[in-house]
């Protein structure tokens, strides 16, 4: 048997160590499994932004962080954003994985919301170097780096760091 992986097991572990306090929602994305394309992910990261409240905390793994950044740097979030937390999220550049597509813009990081930012990287991540995380924290004045000891990728045990990271910034809903 397979071992899981993709973002839905990190959504699970999410919702099970944050709580009845947090809503997390982890939606499908278009093509994901067979064609994944920017424009159509960013539609769909807007549509569920738009349909949230405010103060809410955005939370992208791997191809999905990078474009919820790009997203994010490329226009006003619809809704209030008290945090982004980006979990293996690799840097389209020359520099990284040079395809234009799910490059960022230029000077990305003072369009990004003026809010706490947060990397995640494995040390030994067998799917996104650990350099990329360098590459972001170059150009993202302020952003938090959080150096994660082994080689995970998807994190299918969980991320205990960004649990507490999401609690200290975001608190849980009142219900």
């Amino acid at each position: 048997m397979n071992a899981p992986e993709g973002s839905g097991v990190l959504a699970d572990f999410l919702r099970r160590d944050l709580g009845a306090g947090y809503n997390v929602v982890a939606p499908e994305m278009p093509g994901a499994d067979t064609d994944p394309r920017y424009e159509p992910w960013r539609d769909e990261v807007d549509r569920q932004l738009g349909a949230l409240g405010g103060g809410i905390a955005l939370v992208g793994h791997s191809l999905g962080g990078s474009v919820l950044l790009k997203d994010l740097a490329e226009k006003q979030s619809p809704v209030p954003v008290a945090g982004i937390f980006l979990v293996s999220v690799p840097w389209w550049g020359p520099e990284g994985w040079d395809y234009d597509e799910f490059a960022m813009p230029d000077e990305f990081a003072h369009t990004l919301p003026a809010v706490p930012t947060f990397l995640y990287n494995s040390r030994y991540d067998t799917t996104v170097p650990y350099e990329h995380q360098a590459l972001y924290l170059e150009r993202m004045p302020g952003v938090i780096a959080r150096t994660i000891e082994g080689s995970e990728h998807s994190f299918v045990n969980g991320l205990p760091e960004l649990v507490t990271d999401i609690r200290d910034v975001v608190p849980a809903e009142s219900t």
